[in-house]
């Protein structure tokens, strides 16, 4: 007697629980590029990355194409077609785990948690409600953020530099790529435009007023540390910023206390990263609250990509007054990629100091 096939067992327990077994698969592809890639500037991550987007823009195409009834397929591969969502759902995590990583690693991890939330809450939408004719839009819409997440990544990585023509060339390789894949219903592309160009143009419309505001982050630059210190020294491939027990705050979104005695300098110590073959301008800006925030001090910086913990860079202001302090780090293009805030008072007493060093 052969043995019972598990195939069914398989379908009918996916059918049954579809939903959480998406999550789960979204999960292990998000988990999968945590556990394997290493540096996201990595020509094996770029690569792998790629192949993905293929692989995912080849299964929406033919997603739609059946939805639409563009194809027909025969029973074997209908039943083979069952599965496909649960490749999907691996791919659409492991693209954005590699864009979150890079998030995770940054100063900026609050937003990050936030935009992993917002695409959680778009995978629910795909996956949980009585109607399923959100669903390719919606995945579209996905799509185009992995697309243009990837683009822009990518051009700056190969001119080695961040600048509006790396932007724009993002902009226009993501948004062809998404017409091809709506050109590729044929005569059929212009009755399904709303499910498929027209939500992919709503996200390329986002990201470019929120590159116009200055909302996107300056990717691939990033901060990994930053703080203000009372000086700095470099000893061995180690700088040792001081700081003392009261000065420091654990909570990098808080603002700090600086108790300043007469001589002290301000010294603002980074570690920012960068891909390799990265060479590029920051711009340290110094703010003081009176009224309104007023910019007070430029300081520029060179920074060189490469190493995995950040390039170190420092900025000292000697003359400044009591108060609420803020430093923005902005790149050569003028986009925020990291800051602090800080506040300073007289400290009038003569007691010793013992100061402690934060290794960068």
């Amino acid at each position: 007697m052969a043995a019972p096939s598990l195939t069914p067992f398989f379908l009918n327990f996916y059918r049954r629980h579809e939903v959480p077994v998406s999550f789960i698969m979204f999960g292990l592809g998000f988990v999968f590029d945590v556990l394997t890639i290493r540096r996201i500037d990595s020509t094996r991550a770029l690569i792998q990355q790629a192949l993905y987007l293929l692989m995912l823009g080849i299964l929406l195409l033919l997603e739609i194409r059946k939805v639409t009834g563009g194809l027909k397929l025969k029973a074997k591969g209908e039943r083979i077609w069952q599965y496909h969502g649960l490749v999907v759902h691996f791919l659409f995590g492991s693209l954005l785990s590699w864009n979150t990583i890079f998030y995770f690693s940054s100063a900026s991890a609050l937003t990050s948690f936030a935009f992993i939330l917002l695409l959680g809450a778009l995978m629910v939408a795909n996956e949980v409600g009585k109607s399923r004719s959100p669903g390719i839009p919606l995945r579209i819409s996905l799509f185009s953020v992995c697309t243009l997440s990837y683009f822009l990544f990518l051009y700056p990585i190969f001119l080695g530099k961040l600048s509006r023509s790396s932007f724009w060339l993002g902009f226009g390789s993501s948004l062809t790529l998404v017409l091809l894949l709506w050109a590729g219903h044929g005569l059929e592309a212009t009755r399904h435009w709303r499910k498929v160009i027209l939500p992919a143009l709503i996200v390329h419309l986002i990201f470019l007023f929120a590159h116009a505001t200055n909302l996107i982050p300056p990717v691939p630059v990033a901060v990994k540390k930053i703080g203000v210190y009372h000086g700095v020294e470099k000893r061995g491939d180690r700088y040792l910023a001081q700081y003392l027990a009261t000065d420091w705050n654990p909570w990098p979104w808080a603002k700090a206390e600086f108790a300043a005695r007469s001589g002290d300098k301000l010294t603002v110590v980074l570690s920012i990263f960068s891909p390799r073959s990265f060479s590029d301008d920051i711009t340290l800006k110094w703010y003081r609250f009176n009224g309104d925030w007023r910019l007070e001090d430029t300081i520029p910086l060179s920074i060189l990509g490469g190493r995995e913990k950040g390039y170190r860079g420092h900025g000292t202001k000697q003359f400044f007054t009591p108060g609420d302090w803020k430093v923005i780090v902005e790149t050569s293009d003028q986009r925020e990629v990291g800051r602090v805030r800080f506040s300073v008072r007289h400290d009038l007493s003569v007691t010793p100091r013992t100061f402690q060093n934060d290794t960068f």
